[in-house]
């Protein structure tokens, strides 16, 4: 709302001056800066106001439900662009119809950045980074679904298929590191690399969860850089925002032959049989002394869709593992909170259509520190449970 300048006023043009010693006695024009004044509230006010925030309380439960517990800003309109915003970045100048999943997508491929894209153009396919091919064969899954039957409005819309799934899930996960803590540069240079690929993926994917359920995280790598020895310590610290409890995570995935750029071919029966108790092991090494720990494991095997737990052969292999005393304790307190068994392996599905994942949760009922946090546990489940769904954050909300 704009009134009238008083000549005792401080000038709008912001200067510092009054406004009697400045463009009121240069007559100079103040281009239209109006003065701004308090506006009262009134019945209409107050109803906008409180429709704006049961808006707001709706599109969060909305999240919750899937497993995201931060803000992310919704994008504004501007002469026939559209602006989206990750904390404090903003990305101006995007087409107008363009969705969340298509921004976040354009997002990851800024961080990878135009060298080592152009890099990898000039590799033969089987040399290529298996991001790099999951670029390309979205693309190529895109225009083979901008179909009539999968008309949705003026948009298109498909179940994703393995390479899809897997881009979208690293883009979103990179995207909620960025907005809600900051992606380590480390992990930037790891995602790129060829060998480095699959553990720090991993270790994204998990970093994310903790991101979307509103923690602060402090990654350890970060905290020995430059450093000849480093401690032993676990992947990262992740703390409540309102209680500041901490939680040490470690996470492990395994490494199969023939898989993400692991040499060798990879033999279906044989790895269903493998065990994972070394990771597990190897990950108790990095158990801190003074705080609740969880361990993340993921299996890096076939999704067994459409098949009964009980029946899941790499379920089995877990049980076994438990059933021979590989987690047990003998009487004493649990070193661990929980181990989470996950297999959020789109990358096998490639062409086909693929689901969200798999997890199986090992959670102890006699750890040594417990979780005091109330609302980890609610918070944990959905995110592990609805991990691979990414929602239309500037649309209706919808997986």
């Amino acid at each position: 709302m704009s009134g009238k300048i008083g000549r005792n006023d401080p000038c709008p043009c912001g200067n510092g001056k009054k406004y009697k010693k400045c463009h009121l006695l240069s007559g100079a024009p103040l281009l239209n800066i109006p003065m701004v004044t308090k506006i009262e509230p009134t019945l209409e006010t107050e109803r906008i106001r409180q429709e704006l925030e049961a808006q707001q309380i709706e599109r969060r439960a909305k999240l919750a439900q899937l497993g995201v517990f931060i803000d992310f800003v919704i994008p504004i309109h501007f002469k026939g662009k559209k602006v989206w915003a990750l904390a404090s970045r903003m990305y101006p100048y995007q087409e107008e119809d363009e969705t969340f999943h298509e921004f976040i997508v354009h997002v990851l491929k800024l961080e990878l950045g135009r060298e080592w894209w152009e890099a990898q153009l000039k590799l033969p396919d089987d040399k290529r980074h298996f991001i790099f091919r999951c670029f390309i064969k979205h693309y190529e899954w895109k225009d083979k679904n901008a179909v009539e039957a999968n008309k949705y409005g003026k948009l298109w819309r498909a179940k994703p298929d393995g390479y899809s799934r897997a881009l979208i899930s690293l883009a979103f996960d990179v995207c909620s590191l960025i907005h809600a803590v900051h992606l380590p540069e480390v992990f930037l240079k790891k995602l790129k690399d060829y060998d480095g690929y699959q553990s720090v993926r991993y270790e994204i994917a998990i970093a994310a969860m903790f991101a979307r359920m509103g923690y602060k995280i402090k990654f350890l790598d970060e905290e020995f850089i430059g450093q000849k020895t480093q401690p032993k310590h676990s992947e990262f610290i992740s703390t409540n925002p309102e209680t500041k409890e901490e939680i040490a995570i470690e996470v492990k995935s395994k490494e199969r032959k023939g898989i993400l750029h692991r040499k060798g071919e990879f033999n279906k029966e044989k790895e269903f049989r493998s065990s994972i108790s070394k990771l597990y092991r190897h990950a108790l090494k990095q158990k801190p002394s003074d705080k609740p720990f969880i361990v993340f494991i993921d299996m890096n095997l076939p999704l067994s869709q459409g098949v009964h737990p009980k029946d899941n052969l790499w379920v089995q292999a877990v049980t076994r593992m438990r059933d021979n005393a590989a987690f047990s304790t003998k009487g004493k307190p649990s070193p661990t909170n929980a181990i989470v068994f996950t297999n959020y392996s789109y990358h096998y599905g490639t062409d086909e259509e693929t689901g969200s994942g798999e997890w199986l949760l090992e959670k102890s009922g006699n750890a040594e520190i417990l979780i005091q946090s109330p609302d980890f546990g609610d918070k944990f489940m959905a995110v592990l449970h609805r991990y691979g769904n990414v929602p239309n954050i500037d649309m209706t909300i919808e997986t």
